[in-house]
């Protein structure tokens, strides 16, 4: 099993695209909303080698196995492909 998760500020407009697409798609999905957390957002982009905001994450629920969808362009072009519809099997 998986789920989204969407990481960003309430006040972005990009950020607030990714999470209606996420549910217009009826996703399972978190929205992370870190606009006081300034350390932690630069943390997140480090580890995911992102510069802006959202951070779209694939992550498994049963282990730390994890995808880096990437921002909110990445996002819609993963779900226009249909690669939100793949095979929910476990990771190697």
């Amino acid at each position: 099993m998986y789920y989204y998760q969407i990481i960003g500020f309430g006040s972005c407009i990009w950020c607030q695209r990714a999470n209606q697409l996420a549910s217009q798609e009826c996703l399972p999905y978190v929205a992370s909303w870190i606009e006081n957390s300034p350390d932690l957002l630069e943390w997140h982009k480090t580890n995911y080698g992102m510069k802006t905001v959202p951070i779209v994450l694939k992550l498994h629920t049963g282990g730390v196995s994890f995808e880096i969808i990437g921002g909110y362009t990445d996002f819609k072009e993963y779900i226009d492909q249909g690669l939100h519809f793949e095979s929910d099997t476990n990771p190697e």
